[in-house]
């Protein structure tokens, strides 16, 4: 059976959506177990912290998303994501987040098919390159679960016999948003 390209990609952002919502999860999960103190802990001098990983998330799925897909202006502080030391409250650092994830979940949403084919010029560490939105959608919810399963680990340190378990590739169903 013959597949057609729009439908290969209308499933591409299905399944992208579905990887963004898990990860989003994940993340939630743990915040969720963690106190304002606790996202600021490091267990070493130069390692991150949940909260500069909030701060770095929220930034790299702003720019992949908001700026490099849909062509809005990139405000992005990637270094001050890293160095980052003030208290800034839980509550504060998720709704950041959950903000990013719901703005990068609305680009997905109004993708065409063929717009994953487009190419957009994309900052890497070492320059600037080249990449198909399917390509930077991809990359991004990648490095989104790295840092999700890094979050979890992390919760899981702190927290040790404390920390309630719950499958992280499962949503539940009152969990999930609309579509």
């Amino acid at each position: 059976m013959a597949t057609s390209d729009d439908a290969i990609g209308g499933e591409f952002v299905i399944q992208a959506r579905e990887q963004l919502e898990a990860a989003v999860f994940v993340i939630r999960h743990c915040l969720d177990q963690l106190d304002d103190e606790q996202v600021w802990s490091r267990a070493g001098g130069k390692l991150n912290s949940i909260a500069n990983l909030l701060l770095h998330l929220s930034g790299n799925l702003r720019q992949r998303f908001r700026a490099e897909i849909a062509g809005e202006p990139d405000a992005r502080d990637r270094p001050l994501e890293f160095t980052e030391r003030r208290s800034i409250p839980k509550a504060d650092l998720q709704a950041g987040f959950e903000e990013a994830a719901g703005l990068a979940d609305e680009v997905l949403a109004a993708l065409a098919p063929a717009q994953l084919l487009e190419t957009r010029r994309t900052e890497r560490a070492t320059g600037f390159e080249d990449r198909s939105v399917l390509g930077l959608a991809l990359m991004t919810i990648a490095h989104l679960h790295g840092h999700a399963q890094e979050i979890l680990y992390m919760t899981r340190v702190l927290l040790g016999d404390r920390y309630v378990f719950r499958h992280p590739a499962v949503v539940p169903p009152e969990m999930r948003a609309d579509r």
